[in-house]
C-alpha cells in the first residue's frame, strides 16, 4: 500500500490521502470500481495503478469462488456457486458468443477466463466476466487439437497470459497477450506421447505450467504407461512428470486437478463392482517421490465422477442424489459423507474451477507489474 501512495503524493479532490482511498476502493466490487474510474482522473489513476491491481488481486486470492460451467448441451450455463447458501449465480453470456454450448472453457487465471470454439479450436477468447472486457486472439498457424491456458508467473506481470496449442502433427505454438502474437515452439510436442483427450479431462494450470494427463504411445501394448505432460510458460518448453507406480500402468482413467496449490490426480478403479477413486497429491512439485495417496473414495455409487474441490478442500462429485437425481455432491474425506448441493446435473459435461475477482482487462500491452 505504501508503494501505491508513493506513486501519487497528491491528495484527491476530496482531501483524503491516497492510502485512505485505496482502503475504500479495496472494499468495493469490480462493477463499482469500473464506475468510479469515470468520476475523476485521480481516482482512475489509483484504481488502474500497477500496485493497486496487484494488491487487489492479493486480497481476492484469499477468498476464491467456485465457478461452474455446464457445457456441450443446451441449455448451458456459467456462474458462481455459493456453498454456504447453496445458491447458483448465473453470469451473463459472453459478448463473443451467442450460445455457451458452442464454447469450451480452457481455464481460469487471475480473473480471466479463456475459451475456444467447440467447432473451431483456432477461435480463442480471453474474457473478464466481471467487467465484460474480452479479446479475440489472432488465429494460430496450425489448427489446434489440444490447448492450454495460463500465465508466465516469472515475468512479474499479472497480465502476462499465455495460450499453448498442439496440433495433430505435434506442432506447438504459444500466444502471448502482451505482444498479441503467436510463435512456434522450437521442439514441438513430444511425438512419443499421446494426450488423454476426454470431455472431463481438462488441462490444469499450477506452478507456472499447464498440465495434461497422457500416455506413452505404444500401439502394440495395451499397458501404455500413464504420465503427466506439462508446458512451462516461462521457459516455453514441455516436460514430463511420472505418476506413482501404483497407478501408472493400469487402464483406468486419470483426471488432474489442484488441491491447496498442489498438483493432484484422481485415479479411477473398481472396488466390489462399484467405481472408486484414489486421490494422489504431489506434495513437492516436480519431485516424484513426493506423490502421496491422500484418500480412497470407495463408498459411492456405480456412476460418479470427481470434478474438483470446494474452497475448504472437500471433493466435488458428479453423482446421484436421492431427491434430485444426477447432481453436484460434496464429499468430506474425513467423515466419508456425501452431501447433495442441490445443483441438478443431467449430463456429465460440467467443469468446476476456482475463480478470483480481478480488474485486469485482457488487452495487449496492458502493463501491470506486481
Amino acid at each position: 500500500m505504501k508503494k501505491i501512495c508513493e506513486e501519487r503524493e497528491t491528495r484527491n479532490s476530496f482531501g483524503l490521502p491516497d492510502d485512505v482511498m485505496v482502503n475504500i476502493f479495496l472494499r468495493l466490487s469490480i462493477k463499482n470500481l469500473a464506475r468510479l474510474r469515470c468520476v475523476c482522473k485521480s481516482w482512475n489513476d489509483i484504481i488502474m495503478s500497477q500496485s493497486f491491481v496487484g494488491f487487489h488481486l492479493n486480497e481476492t486470492n484469499r477468498k476464491p469462488r467456485l465457478l461452474i460451467f455446464r457445457y456441450g448441451v443446451s441449455p448451458s450455463y456459467l456462474g458462481f456457486y455459493h456453498p454456504k447458501c447453496q445458491q447458483f449465480e448465473n453470469l451473463h453470456d459472453p459478448p463473443f458468443a451467442t450460445r455457451l454450448v458452442d464454447l469450451d472453457l480452457l481455464g481460469s487465471c487471475n480473473g480471466i477466463l479463456c475459451f475456444c470454439s467447440t467447432a473451431d479450436h483456432s477461435l480463442i477468447y480471453m474474457w473478464n466476466p466481471l467487467n465484460n472486457k474480452y479479446i479475440t486472439l489472432p488465429k494460430p498457424s496450425y489448427n489446434p487439437r489440444y490447448l492450454g491456458f495460463g500465465i508466465n508467473s516469472m515475468s512479474g506481470y499479472l497480465d502476462d497470459f499465455k495460450v499453448v496449442t498442439i496440433s495433430a502433427n505435434a506442432k506447438a505454438e504459444i500466444y502471448s497477450l502482451r505482444t498479441n502474437s503467436w510463435k512456434v515452439v522450437g521442439d514441438g510436442f513430444p511425438r512419443s506421447i499421446e494426450i488423454y483427450g476426454s470431455y472431463i479431462s481438462c488441462p490444469v494450470f499450477v506452478k507456472g505450467s499447464v498440465h495434461w494427463c497422457a500416455r506413452y504411445s505404444c500401439y502394440l501394448d495395451s499397458k501404455c504407461t500413464w504420465l503427466i505432460v506439462s508446458f512451462d510458460f516461462s521457459k516455453e518448453v514441455f516436460h514430463t512428470i511420472m505418476l506413482p507406480d501404483a497407478i501408472s500402468i493400469d487402464d483406468d482413467a486419470k483426471y488432474l486437478n489442484v488441491l491447496d496449490g498442489c498438483l493432484c490426480v484422481f485415479a479411477s478403479t473398481v472396488c466390489n463392482s462399484f467405481r472408486a477413486y484414489e486421490l494422489w497429491v504431489m506434495k513437492e512439485y516436480g519431485v516424484i517421490e513426493s506423490w502421496t495417496r491422500q484418500c480412497i473414495i470407495e463408498k459411492a455409487q456405480k456412476f460418479w465422477l470427481p470434478i474438483g474441490f470446494t474452497t475448504k478442500g472437500e471433493i466435488l462429485v458428479r453423482g446421484n442424489c436421492e431427491h434430485c437425481g444426477n447432481a453436484l455432491l460434496s464429499y468430506d474425506p474425513n467423515t466419508e459423507i456425501f452431501e447433495c448441493l442441490d445443483v441438478h446435473l443431467p449430463y456429465f459435461s460440467i467443469q468446476v474451477l476456482t475463480f478470483v475477482d480481478s480488474i485486469i482487462t485482457p488487452v495487449p500491452q496492458f502493463v501491470i507489474k506486481g
